[in-house]
């Protein structure tokens, strides 16, 4: 699209008179700000709390978004264009009471709400957010939900039979986040677009505005085992549709680049603005037999773990002798799952590998190979990580 177009665009979609947000609307924007930035400072070092932000690095949805990667620093025509309809879109959505979103992604379920990828098959996705005060919401696919009542968030993992239970903005659904409270993301998304943290394009037709917002991935990848396993950390592309009319989002596709192939990894195409959510929504019905996750493990350390092998090696060994207890010093849960028990009791150990890292996961990988019970051989790597409040290791994933 030339400059001619973009300029047609914006004047086709620029307001007829001047768009001020109201008083109230400002106190949300900046308690959002206030709030995104109390979150980063309160962060603990959990493996679902320290997973990369879209805030900053990934796609953000919401209509916010729309015009961010494409504002100028300077003045000028296209910024003051930009800026009109930036406050057309927070207008928009300061009306929005609840939002309802329905989506499917290519991934694992029961898998954390990061994972990704273009050989896995798409489950259903569905989102509810509810702009009250204090603000709930729910997400939720096969084998995994997130409820936050106003007062606490808690995630239900079904494969293990755990929980964890956290403030209110725990991380346990972070690239989904701005999703759920688009306003939050104003001041984050315009200062990674003044510094080209993206690349965009603008159009319209049929009453429907499409823009295009690519993103490199990011992280370390000396190793490449993290890549395309998470948006974040994939070369990405993601396809916003909004209706021209009401300014509100309506569509989102997310597709990444693998081996120069596109592949389409997310798809949320059903937007239902203002419906009446029922108060079950935000309870949720655990079994008794739950076992809980907690910021540490509930054991002693065990002694002369040196790094993340070691604590592989102890963590495959203590499952060979199903010795379960030691299993609880480099597990941060109350007890062990069933499911752990069941899978990796009396196993025997093949192999075990040097530990590395890769893109943005702030511990370290861990291949292994071992022989089930049931004589299957398992190889895959096991995820460590020691930046919990006493530098402990302990296994965060991979199994």
């Amino acid at each position: 699209m030339n400059e001619r177009d973009d300029e047609e665009v914006l004047r086709h979609i620029q307001p007829l008179a001047r768009i001020a947000a109201s008083n109230s609307f400002r106190e949300r924007v900046m308690k959002a700000i206030a709030e995104e930035r109390a979150r980063e400072n309160s962060r603990t070092a959990r493996g679902w709390k320290s997973w990369p932000r879209w805030v900053t690095i990934g796609c953000a949805a919401g209509l916010i978004l729309l015009l961010l990667p494409m504002l100028r620093v300077g003045g000028g025509p296209e910024r003051s264009s930009g800026a009109a309809l930036l406050a057309q879109s927070a207008q928009a959505m300061s009306k929005v009471q609840t939002v309802h979103i329905l989506g499917r992604i290519r991934t694992l379920p029961g898998d954390n709400f990061e994972l990704i990828g273009a050989e896995y098959d798409f489950v259903p996705i569905e989102i509810w957010r509810e702009y009250t005060n204090p603000p709930r919401w729910r997400v939720e696919k096969p084998g995994r939900v997130v409820v936050m009542n106003g007062q606490t968030s808690t995630m239900y993992m079904e494969r293990s039979n755990s929980a964890v239970s956290g403030t209110p903005n725990a991380g346990f659904i972070e690239w989904l986040r701005p999703m759920l409270d688009p306003q939050s993301i104003l001041e984050n998304e315009l200062m990674a677009a003044r510094k080209g943290a993206a690349q965009a394009a603008l159009s319209k037709s049929n009453g429907v505005i499409v823009a295009t917002v690519s993103r490199q991935a990011q992280g370390n990848f000396a190793n490449d085992w993290a890549r395309n396993k998470s948006i974040a950390e994939s070369d990405h592309r993601c396809l916003y549709r909004f209706d021209s009319a009401s300014k509100r989002l309506e569509g989102l596709q997310v597709a990444i680049a693998v081996a120069g192939k596109e592949t389409v990894v997310a798809e949320f195409t059903d937007f239902r603005y203002n419906e009446v959510f029922p108060e079950t929504l935000y309870a949720l019905q655990l079994p008794s037999d739950v076992a809980w996750i907690t910021d540490r493990p509930s054991k002693p350390a065990p002694a002369n773990l040196n790094g993340p092998r070691d604590a592989a090696v102890f963590f495959f060994n203590a499952c060979a002798s199903e010795d379960w207890d030691a299993v609880l010093q480099v597990r941060s849960e109350t007890s062990v799952p069933m499911g752990i028990k069941q899978t990796y009791g009396g196993l025997q150990v093949i192999a075990i590998g040097e530990a590395f890292q890769s893109g943005l996961y702030p511990g370290y990988f861990v291949t292994y190979q071992v022989r089930l019970r049931d004589g299957y051989v398992k190889s895959h790597k096991i995820a460590i990580r020691n930046d919990n409040p006493e530098q402990r290791w302990v296994v965060d994933g991979g199994i």
